[in-house]
């Protein structure tokens, strides 16, 4: 029998999280003894995505189809009936947003009033009777657990990047965009001031951090113009496609900052695995305490907890100490969160 054939279905742009995680499934594919390609005729994707990844036009390459959700219901209702070319024990649903069984429609929906609950669980119903969410916290009814995110190679140990600043021009930044983290946000900035010694280089990179926002979503991209530049941070807008993971290792210390939704539901997001890849000392704040299941033993030592500036300062004074404690955890999580095992699970639950 022919290895399976995967084609992912979504709604792709350069800048998505899950963009770069689909990059991942493609060059792990071999590994795990199948293909993975963007399925084009049930997509949209830009043209800087395009160009990193495979997208193929024929439905008939695959013999499964993967659709992938986020904020945004993006087929339309001739795409909906090409959906029937692939058998329905052969599709899946991977659900980042934990749409299935919400109470309402999620905190992007919440923000926009586009989509309801009941419209999620009806488009999710056509589609497929497998219904995958990476979710840590109590799975509803129906929806069965994928952790669809995985560490990326190459994995950089903290110690082999080193603490020069050539090679670590920051001690604290945050890659990623401002949706329902302006909070956390200030208050690690207010962290790293009140540090021994402050933490003063500082960098933000991505989009709605300086006043503008997003249309349609002005409450998730609340930010206060010029706050991050006066207190010495520098804004950046996003980083290119396929470097978020490089760029990130730049800095000592990179916070992994959840929005509401997560926390409340224990949702694994592709940020909490490149930070630790990324060879910076990952941070979690209370918010992402849940985490500390998938980052073992060592994760409390990494938590901000009631002194955010005291846990700043012992990690930027101890670095090799703390770089020796996320290694170990790089270690562990390569075998059960390599990219690899991520795309066997799915082929066990396709199966």
């Amino acid at each position: 029998m022919s290895r399976p054939r995967i084609l992912v279905a979504g709604n792709f742009h350069w800048q998505a999280g899950f963009s770069q995680t689909v990059a991942a499934y493609v060059r792990a594919a071999r590994e795990a003894d199948c293909e993975v390609r963007l399925c084009g005729p049930l997509s949209r994707v830009d043209a800087e995505t395009a160009r990193h990844l495979p997208v193929e036009p024929d439905l008939r390459w695959g013999t499964h189809l993967v659709i992938m959700f986020e904020a945004k219901q993006f087929l339309t209702e001739a795409q909906l009936d090409l959906v029937e070319a692939f058998p329905r024990q052969r599709r899946a649903i991977v659900d980042f947003d934990g749409h299935w069984g919400a109470e309402e429609g999620g905190d992007g929906d919440s923000a926009s009033g586009r989509y309801s609950a009941e419209s999620w669980r009806r488009l999710y119903s056509t589609l497929s009777d497998l219904i995958l969410q990476p979710r840590l916290g109590p799975l509803p009814a129906g929806a069965r657990f994928f952790k669809c995110f995985g560490l990326a190679a190459p994995v950089r140990h903290p110690l082999e990047l080193g603490t020069g600043a050539q090679s670590r021009p920051y001690d604290l930044q945050y890659i990623g965009s401002n949706w329902w983290r302006w909070e956390p946000m200030t208050e690690m900035v207010e962290a790293a001031a009140a540090a021994r010694p402050p933490l003063r280089r500082l960098r933000v990179c991505g989009r709605w951090w300086d006043g503008g926002s997003c249309a349609g979503f002005e409450e998730a991209t609340l930010s206060e113009p010029g706050w991050l530049r006066a207190r010495g941070v520098e804004v950046h807008p996003p980083v290119p496609f396929g470097h978020v993971v490089e760029q990130m290792g730049r800095s000592l210390i990179s916070p992994v900052l959840v929005r509401p939704l997560v926390t409340s539901t224990g949702l694994l997001t592709p940020r909490m695995f490149e930070t630790l890849a990324s060879g910076s000392l990952p941070v979690l704040p209370v918010a992402a305490k849940f985490l500390a299941p998938v980052y073992g033993d060592e994760a409390e030592h990494l938590m901000l907890g009631d002194d955010p500036a005291g846990t700043l300062s012992r990690l930027s004074a101890e670095h090799e100490r703390y770089g020796r404690l996320v290694g170990e955890i790089q270690d562990r999580l390569r075998v059960e969160y390599g990219y690899p095992r991520v795309l066997r699970d799915l082929l066990d639950l396709l199966a």
